[in-house]
């Protein structure tokens, strides 16, 4: 689930597919047209915001750790392993910290589903199977609830945000899942010109 820049798409496996930005364009209005209904069926509120926005310093102190992490975990496993091989592990920090930020601003704004939705079709475009990049969440999800807990200490606060942290996170999956069943299904489309004929 770690951003991936378009020249990551050279090379390697042979499912990787050159990065579209027609497509882009398209999947991101998609989404755009209806994030407001996904805000309020999720819940994200002034109040979520507000947790949100108070905990974005101490996930800026904190994020190079949990990303050191991150890629440490991930680099263990040949099935992931493979995807880093041409990567610089320090940029791909760099971008995903400044993704995880953009998040916690709690926009949610046409920049940030842009953002998002580059970052779900570059995965579905090297051929990163769709569990693999869940599982990265589920790691960097587990590391922030985990530091929300200590740093609230118990409080109120620490259970409000960690429900916060949940929403938009599990918002920024669907966004991500989203991508892929829309480039699969455009990209059957695309390849089979009877596909939606009646």
């Amino acid at each position: 689930m770690s951003p991936i820049s378009d020249s990551d798409l050279n090379g390697g496996s042979s499912r990787r597919r050159r990065f579209d930005p027609e497509l882009h364009q398209m999947v991101t209005n998609r989404i755009f047209q209806n994030v407001q209904s996904r805000l309020r069926l999720d819940s994200i509120d002034d109040y979520t915001r507000e947790r949100l926005q108070a905990f974005q310093p101490t996930i800026a102190e904190e994020m190079y750790a949990i990303l050191s992490d991150f890629y440490r975990h991930m680099t263990q496993f040949p099935q992931t392993r493979k995807f880093f091989v041409n990567s610089d592990i320090n940029v791909l920090k760099t971008r995903q910290s400044q993704h995880w930020q953009r998040l916690f601003s709690a926009e949610f704004d046409r920049e940030y589903i842009s953002s998002a939705v580059r970052i779900g079709l570059v995965h579905h475009a090297i051929g990163l199977p769709l569990h693999l990049y869940l599982s990265g969440y589920n790691r960097v999800l587990c590391d922030l609830t985990t530091l929300a807990i200590h740093h609230y200490a118990g409080s109120l606060a620490s259970s409000d945000t960690v429900n916060a942290i949940i929403k938009v996170v599990s918002l920024d999956m669907d966004i991500a899942i989203s991508c892929y069943f829309l480039a699969e299904n455009l990209r059957l489309k695309s390849d089979d010109p009877t596909v939606g004929l009646v």
